[in-house]
Order: structure tokens, then sequence, then C-alpha cells
């Protein structure tokens, strides 16, 4: 049997300082990372403070102009085509906002209701038969 003897200095043991050297590289490349991650999230950060500035601005300038005009939505809604949306309830507001199709169906339910006719004679028929 043959015995292999080595010594402390025969095994390849990494140095204390190129353990040390090699974390710090890799801790440098995950800084790296980060920071470039950093800069991306500030930019993104900034745009979109930049648009909630914008729309803040946009509502103000129509809160202003709303108020200024009391009269918005006592006259007819311009542009009130087929398809469009209704308009939301306002205290004195008439069907006259409303599409032509819309004011002709609340023409319709406005008008009272025709006496019912009786049902023909056929129809009585096939409503008492079993099915």
């Amino acid at each position: 049997m043959v015995r292999l003897l080595v010594s402390f200095a025969e095994v390849a043991m990494p140095s204390v300082p190129g353990l040390l050297e090699t974390r710090e590289g890799n801790v440098r490349e995950v800084m790296a990372r980060l920071r470039e991650e950093a800069e991306r999230v500030q930019a993104a950060l900034g745009s979109t403070q930049a648009e909630l500035s914008r729309l803040a601005d946009a509502r103000a300038t129509v809160a202003e102009v709303l108020s200024r005009d009391g009269s918005a939505g006592a006259g007819p809604a311009p542009g009130a085509v087929a398809g469009s949306m209704v308009p939301e309830r306002i205290e004195g507001m008439g069907a006259q906002v409303l599409a032509a199709e819309y004011q002709q169906i609340l023409s319709v339910l406005a008008e009272p209701a025709p006496a019912q006719k009786p049902a023909p004679e056929w129809n009585h028929a096939l409503l008492s038969e079993p099915a």
C-alpha cells in the first residue's frame, strides 16, 4: 500500500487577500448594476412626475373655465350624435342635450300607452293547448 503524504504547503489554498479581491470585484459588479437600475428608475419617476403635473394643471384649468362659465350644460351638448354617451344628469337639463335618436326614444316613452287589443282567437287556442 502506497501512502501519500501531502504537506500543508502543497494543498492549493486560496490566499485571504485573493478571496477578498474576488469578493470585492463581485460587489462592485452588483453595485454597478444597481446604479444603472437606480438611474432608470429615477428617469421613469421624473417623467411620471411631469405627466402628473401636466394632468393636475389641466384639471385646474378645466375647473377654472367651468367655474367662469356657469351656463355649461344649459344648452344642447355640442357634437351630440347617434351612439354618443349620455351626459351626466344636471339639475335643469332637458332632453335637448341628447342625440336625436335618444330624444326619439324619450318621446315614445312619454306617450301614453295605447289600450291593449284583445288577442286573436288562434292565440287563445295556442295558449290553452298543452305543450
